[in-house]
């Protein structure tokens, strides 16, 4: 048989000298932040694998595709991801955040949809770089909230 380990737990959600209004504020903000995080994570990735989708279910044949311009879109959306990471890491700390994360997901949004309008080839690529770019500020700007609390 095991030993049972007595004292401490494995995880620690709380510090040891955290006031009763502050493991209440720190479990709301891990009830509202943690799970729009994952969420928002878990769209983005369905986002990503729904081109192949799509490519596959007819995308090719709309938008008279040939070659590798499948590889070219998932580039440009890779290149805008690229690129918007570290200037969205810069302008984090001068902008509130609840604004700025919104506001950037707004953004992802909006281009996200516009790509079912797409007519050809280079307007939707211009749609994935730009959803590439809004998708970028995601990342930091959460892992950012999360370390400001």
């Amino acid at each position: 048989m095991h030993a049972k380990r007595e004292g401490r737990a494995w995880y620690h959600w709380y510090a040891e000298d955290d006031t009763p209004a502050e493991r209440k504020l720190i479990l709301k903000l891990d009830l509202l932040i943690v799970p729009y995080a994952v969420i928002a994570y878990w769209i983005k990735y369905i986002d990503q694998s729904n081109l192949t989708n799509a490519y596959v279910s007819g995308l090719k044949e709309d938008l008279g595709f040939n070659a590798n311009q499948l590889v070219n879109l998932n580039a440009m959306y890779v290149a805008g991801a690229v690129i918007g990471q570290l200037p969205f890491t810069f302008v984090f700390p001068m902008f509130p955040m609840n604004y700025t994360i919104p506001a950037l997901e707004a953004g992802w949004g909006v281009f996200t949809l516009l790509q079912y309008r797409a007519q050809g080839f280079g307007e939707l690529m211009a749609y994935r770089f730009l959803v590439g770019i809004f998708e970028a500020a995601f990342f930091p700007g959460v892992h950012y909230v999360l370390g400001a609390w």
